[in-house]
């Protein structure tokens, strides 16, 4: 997930005022409410425990660890990208965000999400709250992560209308970029020196072994072996 403590931003309170009055204290939860089933309006009006990061995944709470910095590493070094090209391609990208920015909501697989980054293009249409949605958004892969970023959210992904989505896997090295073919991803896989292509992003040019520059490497303890619940 980006940078920091990411917590999720509360939805505008759309309720009837009428059902205010039944509502009791929100439902406080934290890292031992870890798989417990929630709706996504629950999870959404829940109070948490400070430290950790909330998602939820087809109706199940997910809390995490914060991730460790060679994880941090490179969700900076995706930003650092994202800003390079915003300054030479200006108009593309309207603004970009990560965890504490940006949330996606799949009401269809009750799923809430994060991502380590979006980017939001200019003129892109607006969802129910008024926000413009985002075109494509970009994963890093942990040890703890690897089947929720790799199968889960390809699948929640794709049902929440992102044109693309990057799987940026420092473990392996590569970074697999799923492109929208109407229902459907496309699928291409890019390693070392290549450059990294999207349509979402015309002429991109960061490469794949830009994103690990300066990665610290901490042996046992790499790529946020704590992004696997607690």
């Amino acid at each position: 997930m980006g940078p920091g403590e990411a917590h999720w931003l509360r939805a505008p309170d759309r309720q009837d005022p009428t059902r205010m009055a039944t509502v009791s204290t929100p439902l406080l939860i934290g890292p031992a409410d870890h798989g417990r089933r929630m709706t996504l309006e629950e999870f959404l009006e829940a109070d948490v425990v400070e430290g950790y990061r909330y998602e939820l995944g087809r109706g199940v709470l997910e809390v995490n660890e914060v991730a460790d910095d060679p994880h941090f590493q490179v969700v900076s070094n995706l930003y650092d990208a994202a800003a390079r090209y915003r300054r030479e391609h200006p108009g593309v990208i309207l603004r970009y965000g990560g965890g504490n920015e940006l949330q996606f909501l799949i009401p269809g697989l009750a799923s809430g999400r994060n991502p380590d980054l979006g980017v939001v293009l200019c003129g892109a249409p607006k969802d129910w709250r008024g926000r413009r949605k985002p075109a494509l958004a970009a994963e890093v892969v942990s040890r703890g992560s690897v089947e929720r970023d790799y199968v889960t959210k390809r699948e929640e992904y794709l049902a929440y209308g992102l044109d693309e989505y990057w799987i940026v896997d420092p473990l392996e090295r590569k970074v697999t970029v799923l492109t929208r073919r109407g229902d459907v991803w496309s699928e291409a896989v890019y390693r070392g020196d290549q450059a990294i292509v999207s349509l979402v992003l015309p002429r991109f040019a960061t490469t794949v072994a830009e994103l690990w520059v300066g990665v610290e490497d901490d042996g046992e303890n790499d790529a946020a072996d704590t992004d696997g619940g607690v």
